[in-house]
């Protein structure tokens, strides 16, 4: 029989394992609801963006009546990319490069290059497949897994709270940066997840906010804000930002002078400043290695210490990422070592230890101090999920 003591913290064997991993796809983010950009990525009728994920692929374009759609970027006559690039625009049709099957962008097969070839070949029978979307404050999400709360309703505990940043309203500010970092996707978290390290580990962001900066969970999400610093700073990029810093119209005092950082579970972080805003997310390619996709967007304004404050805050947190790569790095090594010990945790870091809890109470084998092994693993699972949904029976009268 398997070690089945438990940890209240995810035990290092979760951040090693494919097995694990596997189990996270399924559990975590194909039920999930993820990002795939916003609103301004497609502002007319053939207009699309992208995702790949998991081995899924995802088409997401706007129709000609102005309303958009997501399907699987997957031609139903032999499973061609029906967009090979990451974005772009479809004049006329949805067209595979590979035989010219054609679709319209609601998704409805509307030619076929010698369709007499095809025996009873129905046109009006075929259509792409579609992927759940919903489109939140201006920002496009998917779900592999359809079923489950609406964005709409998850979200709803931090809307006030963003709402004045008027987000359907942003533009791209800059391109997409994509990043393939060597480390576990939960490891990237698990430094995000607190600011117990700031004083120390990010000097320009302490300098910033550091004075006044908490953690908390609202609603179930977990939400931090930095407010900005009266002593006077020393670093440059920071001592400029804040002396350059205008007045928004459009921002009510108390978002005048704080950074504000939310977390949509399992892996993306919206960042809201009052000059721009932007969101940065893990995509698992393997145990060892995470896809880590950065954008930041604003609303026009043409002032020019506005455009100061906006390179100053990329600069800012340029540095601040360059920062955290290293940490990041020396936690991972950390695990693997035969000196780790579980971490003794600061009430500061209290979000780790609740995000840690998040996906154990999703994948209840990641209670488990040791691993398991890699056949026993999804049997394990199972058994402690059936056990879970036994015990809530029984406290609800249930058989």
């Amino acid at each position: 029989m398997s070690d089945l003591t438990e940890t209240d913290l995810l035990a290092p064997w979760t951040y090693e394992s494919q097995a694990f991993l596997d189990i996270e796809i399924d559990t975590l983010f194909k039920p999930s609801w993820l990002l795939v950009g916003h609103e301004c990525d497609i502002p007319n009728a053939g207009d699309y963006t992208t995702f790949e994920a998991f081995n899924e692929r995802v088409l997401v374009v706007r129709n000609k009546a102005g309303e958009v759609n997501a399907f699987h970027n997957v031609c139903k006559h032999r499973g061609g990319r029906l967009v090979v690039d990451n974005a772009g625009t479809c004049e006329h049709a949805l067209t595979c490069p590979f035989h010219g099957w054609s679709y319209s962008f609601d998704g409805q097969l509307r030619a076929v290059p010698a369709a007499n070839t095809f025996k009873d070949l129905n046109k009006s029978d075929i259509s792409l497949t579609t992927v759940e979307l919903e489109i939140w404050m201006g920002f496009i999400f998917i779900r592999f897994q359809p079923g489950g709360e609406s964005l709409a309703t998850m979200m709803a505990p931090i809307e006030d709270d963003i709402a004045p940043y008027r987000p359907a309203e942003l533009q791209a500010y800059a391109p997409a940066s994509v990043e393939l970092k060597p480390f576990n996707w939960k490891v990237i978290h698990d430094i995000d997840n607190e600011g117990y390290h700031v004083p120390v580990g990010h000097p320009a962001l302490h300098q910033l906010y550091g004075q006044n900066y908490s953690d908390a969970t609202e609603g179930g999400i977990q939400v931090s804000r930095g407010y900005f610093n009266t002593k006077e700073p020393t670093l440059w990029s920071v001592k400029n930002y804040l002396s350059l810093m205008p007045k928004f119209d459009h921002l009510p005092d108390d978002k005048q002078n704080v950074w504000y950082y939310c977390l949509h579970f399992p892996n993306l972080i919206f960042a809201f400043y009052p000059d721009m805003m932007e969101i940065y997310m893990t995509i698992p390619e393997s145990p060892n290695s995470t896809r880590y996709v950065s954008r930041t967007f604003a609303l026009p304004d043409d002032r020019r210490e506005v455009k100061a404050v906006r390179y100053l805050n990329t600069r800012i947190n340029n540095e601040t990422a360059e920062e955290d790569d290293s940490f990041v790095g020396w936690l991972q090594d950390g695990m693997r070592s035969s000196a780790w010990t579980q971490p003794i945790l600061s009430e500061l870091e209290s979000n780790v230890r609740d995000y840690h809890r998040q996906i154990q109470s999703k994948i209840p084998v990641a209670k488990l101090a040791q691993n398991p092994g890699t056949q026993n693993l999804l049997h394990i699972n199972e058994m402690l999920v059936a056990k879970g949904r036994k015990g809530t029976n029984s406290e609800h009268g249930g058989t």
